[in-house]
């Protein structure tokens, strides 16, 4: 029997053994990845696995567990199990059954042949164009860095007669560049996500984390306080957003208080140039499908439009609670599926777009009299409740007069980034993707952005 047709058979299995209803969530994978190790690409890992997820229900008690799988066999126990442990938990009052209204069909580019039926020797020729890239500066080395390639597939059955799939490809990099001596040094670092292996230029990577590196080697400490204009790179504003946006239009933070835009439907969050969606059938989108992970249909919705708050994002059960349309329970990350089926699914965004503008970077850098341009951050976070944040820079260049200049370490740059959206004075063309922590389900997609009223704190 083929690993995903153990998830109706689970259903089944569990039914037997007393469950009212059940849910499966079956997941196979195959990964492929290469390591760059003091500037040698080598061969780390192939891969494959497959697990199930099962959720079972008895009245409105609500249990799960899982297990890897390697046969039929393996289902008799973690059915009896799951169901045996219901015995134990209390009710859960808000529980509102299994997802009844399936997806159908499929979103196109979730699933590139190219890149499924790359073999490890193609993995190594992209690292070896990052690494040639990286080093062509004679003073640059690659300590470290990861490519990876990962084909899955996951099915979803319920008792309720769901049965949606999906597949995708998902291609994760993590690169870093080393400039200066044992003594003195500059780090670079870039990270690259794509449903296709043509859809990263490895080259342009390499010359991008060798030129940060160059720059935070000749950083100097920043002194004083610099309020002014800050121009974010999207690969750590993306985490910022799912942080932040994902949290204050989560269903289950709404309906427990938490979400700091909880009631406030219909007023203003951002400001008029800023628009976000969740777009989980965006073509191509890492986290796109026409099902969820509980096997809900999903939908495309605006959630702030022009700077005005419009909708929230919810799983089966939290959707219920806030009466929105569910759809956005997810356990899949889009940096690694690994483990997604040893975790029920939660609320969370899909593919958070932020809509470009038109203007290209050094648009939004001209404009800016007094600021600092800031491409990574040591941790790049915001806290979800508050808004509130205080981040080391690792790679800044002050802006003066519309010239990039000085470039600058050992600084905060600190605000919150709630009354950062309101004050956005400028939103860049160039999208990029970006995740939360490796594991965390969603994926951002947004554009270089300014933000006034963020301050930069170094040393005094």
């Amino acid at each position: 029997m083929d690993g995903l047709d153990l998830a109706p058979e689970a259903v089944r299995r569990a039914r037997a053994e007393g469950a009212d209803a059940a849910e499966a969530y079956a997941l196979t994978f195959h990964s492929r990845s290469v390591y760059i190790e003091d500037d040698v690409p080598k061969v780390a890992e192939s891969r494959s696995e497959t697990g199930l997820g099962l959720r079972v229900a008895q009245g409105k008690r609500v249990a799960f567990s899982s297990t890897t799988l390697a046969a039929s066999e393996d289902l008799a126990s973690v059915a009896r199990g799951v169901v045996s442990a219901l015995k134990g938990v209390p009710d859960d009052p808000d529980f509102s059954g299994f997802p009844t209204e399936a997806g159908k069909g499929e979103v196109g580019g979730t699933w590139d042949a190219a890149t499924a039926g790359m073999d490890v020797s193609g993995l190594l020729e992209s690292a070896k164009a990052f690494t040639d890239a990286a080093t062509e500066p004679k003073e640059t080395s690659v300590p470290k860095a990861l490519v990876r390639i990962q084909e899955y597939q996951f099915r979803i059955a319920n008792s309720n007669g769901i049965d949606a799939s999906h597949r995708g490809t998902l291609v994760f990099a993590y690169l870093t560049a080393k400039a200066g001596s044992k003594e003195k040094f500059g780090e670079g670092i870039a990270k690259a996500l794509s449903t296709s292996i043509r859809g990263i230029d490895f080259a342009a990577l390499g010359t991008t984390v060798a030129r940060r590196a160059a720059e935070t080697l000749r950083a100097r400490a920043f002194k004083g306080k610099l309020a002014g204009i800050a121009v974010l790179d999207p690969m750590d504003l993306g985490e910022m957003f799912l942080g932040a946006v994902g949290g204050a239009v989560n269903g289950e933070d709404v309906h427990k208080g938490r979400s700091p835009w909880a009631g406030k439907i219909g007023q203003e969050v951002a400001s008029i140039g800023v628009t976000i969606r969740d777009r989980p059938r965006m073509p191509s989108g890492l986290a796109s499908g026409v099902a969820d992970d509980e096997g809900n249909a999903t939908r495309d919705r605006t959630l702030v439009e022009a700077g005005i708050l419009k909708a929230f994002i919810a799983d089966r059960k939290h959707a219920a609670l806030i009466q929105v349309p569910a759809g956005n329970g997810f356990r899949r990350a889009v940096a690694t599926v690994e483990g997604a089926y040893a975790r029920p699914a939660e609320t969370e965004p899909s593919n958070l777009v932020v809509e470009p503008g038109r203007r290209s970077l050094d648009d939004l850098l001209r404009d800016v009299e007094s600021g600092v341009y800031v491409e990574k951050f040591a941790s790049p976070e915001v806290n979800p409740f508050s808004g509130a944040f205080a981040m080391e820079v690792r790679n800044a260049t002050l802006i003066v007069k519309g010239e990039l200049g000085d470039h600058v370490k050992v600084a905060l740059l600190t605000g919150n980034f709630y009354d950062g959206l309101k004050k956005v004075v400028g939103v860049g063309r160039d999208v990029a993707a970006n995740h939360a922590f490796l594991t965390a389900p969603g994926c951002a997609y947004v554009p270089p952005m300014a933000f006034e009223g963020f301050e930069l704190v170094g040393q005094a």
